[in-house]
């Protein structure tokens, strides 16, 4: 179907190659236009605390294997201690972590550390990243990743793999980081950097929002 249709439009950078080498030669209207979030609805709070009840917050589909949420509870648990006492783990979403996710937190003794919010309300969600310290996504595979265009645009800097949909968005670095498929390590020296370095946790939300702003606002995506 993609070698015979006239006009093509992409989410991310993965599938604009995909496109391309399979159009190779032909001519073709292919575009790489993501969609975008309501920037007045996820908007950053008047005055952003990471220090008063520190979290690392992860939304989405827990169940689905994709999400590989078992990355992030590694990554946790590499975190140092001192840097877990003080800093919870929240996950949030339509389904809950499956039974193993939850003998692996007690396995590691992290369970009364890791909290499940379930089905949260669009408020209730733009309050939990408002109230973020970092977003982590650890999925092996995103078509786009909504979760981090949400997050940016509430200026929470977001840790996630380079897993499609997230490559296009975050700019490694600048306002957000981006770590390999399924290496627990890296994302927690990423989210470690985060939770100790205040002042680039702050600096990179701002830039955070201002991507939003500049390419991901609703009223100026696509």
């Amino acid at each position: 179907a993609l070698r015979s249709v006239d006009a093509i439009q992409v989410e991310n950078p993965w599938m604009l190659d995909y496109a391309r080498k399979l159009n190779a030669g032909r001519e073709l209207d292919l575009r790489y236009a993501p969609p975008g979030v309501n920037a007045d609805l996820f908007r950053p709070s008047e005055r952003r605390d990471v220090t008063a009840w520190p979290y690392i917050l992860c939304v989405g589909r827990m169940e689905d294997p994709r999400k590989n949420i078992g990355l992030l509870l590694m990554a946790y648990a590499s975190l140092p201690v001192a840097v877990r006492e003080r800093v919870r783990l929240v996950l949030a979403g339509s389904s809950a972590p499956p039974a193993v996710f939850w003998q692996r937190a007690d396995q590691l003794g992290l369970r009364d550390r890791v909290s499940y919010i379930p089905r949260p309300t669009r408020d209730e969600l733009v309050r939990l990243y408002q109230g973020a310290s970092v977003v982590a996504l650890p999925s092996d595979e995103e078509g786009l990743g909504v979760v981090i265009l949400e997050a940016m645009a509430c200026a929470v800097p977001v840790v996630s793999t380079r897993s499609g949909g997230p490559d296009g968005i975050i700019m490694d670095g600048e306002d957000g980081f981006l770590v390999p498929l399924d290496d627990a390590a890296a994302m927690a020296g990423r989210l470690k950097i985060l939770l100790e370095n205040l002042s680039m946790n702050i600096e990179m939300g701002r830039r955070a929002r201002k991507t939003i702003e500049s390419r991901y606002d609703e009223r100026v995506a696509g």
